[in-house]
């Protein structure tokens, strides 16, 4: 049950799309100046900023990009964990998502993790496990496109995973997740607090029984002009499975634009529980075009 609404609630995200964004103008993000073709023969604006990327923070970003364009956004995360001796580390990668505008309020989605590898390292002894992880599908509307006052900027992302990954990175079948991300981007000239909600059907791959993954996250944001941005963000996994703990995280990172189409992005973390992973970094770019 659970799972099948979750399965609903993506749905809605593409459906709502349709049914009230057919005459809605895209807002915010591009220059009214000039014009412009996208690859389907249609006027677009043009390319004077980046598309918001959904990297590296742990939240959505409050944008969505315009229809007949994209945005491409890569990177690769290394993670550390040291459980009573026993060593482990991640490295992932390219992490990619692949954005499109559909409508003017609504992306599609296409992700990728890529690649894990696995190093475990205890007394003596050393295991490595690699391979491809599952793929996901989706899409975000953009439910209210700039923060006026109390009213945050607001929009809805509903994904699905596809179960595309080697054994030992895939969870044999199709999970839903949706979440909802807000932005108050406008309380001051600098500073600014974002956060959101993600709801995920899982299952435990030792009982087979499904559960549900509750992620929460925090980021409080400064961009100090237009072309660099920082922040700070907790995010945290509630799981509603006695057999799996809560994990409690902090990081802090940068997204630095170097061409008008281009950002380039980093992060650093840590786990704030003994049962979260000790240390993670990362960085990546997001190209616009």
């Amino acid at each position: 049950m659970l799972k099948f609404a979750l399965t609903i609630a993506v749905a809605g995200v593409l459906s709502s799309g349709w049914a009230d964004a057919q005459d809605e103008p895209r807002r915010g993000i591009l220059s009214d100046s000039g014009g412009d073709t996208n690859i389907f023969g249609y006027s677009a604006e043009p390319i004077e900023r980046p598309f918001d990327p959904d990297r590296p923070r742990f939240r959505s970003s409050k944008g969505v990009v315009p229809v007949g364009r994209f945005a491409l956004q890569a990177g690769t995360t290394y993670t550390f964990d040291d459980e009573d001796g026993t060593e482990v580390n991640t490295l992932a990668g390219p992490e990619v998502l692949l954005r499109t505008g559909i409508l003017p309020r609504l992306e599609g989605r296409v992700g990728w993790d890529g690649y894990q590898e696995v190093e475990v390292e205890t007394s003596g002894f050393t295991d490595r496990t690699s391979g491809v992880t599952d793929m996901f599908v989706g899409a975000k509307f953009d439910v209210v496109s700039e923060n006026n006052g109390p009213v945050p900027a607001l929009v809805v992302v509903g994904e699905v995973s596809l179960p595309v990954g080697d054994d030992d990175f895939t969870s044999d079948r199709a999970d839903p997740s949706a979440e909802i991300a807000f932005d108050y981007d406008n309380l001051h000239d600098i500073f600014g607090v974002s956060g959101g909600v993600r709801l995920a059907s899982l299952e435990n791959q030792t009982t087979d029984d499904d559960y549900l993954q509750t992620a929460v996250s925090v980021s409080f944001d400064q961009e100090w002009n237009e072309e660099v941005e920082t922040f700070l963000e907790y995010f945290a996994f509630f799981n509603d499975d006695d057999d799996i703990d809560d994990a409690h995280f902090l990081q802090t990172g940068g997204i630095i634009t170097i061409v008008p189409n281009v950002t380039l992005d980093a992060k650093v973390g840590l786990g704030l529980t003994t049962e979260s992973s000790d240390f993670f970094a990362g960085a990546g770019a997001t190209v616009s075009f």
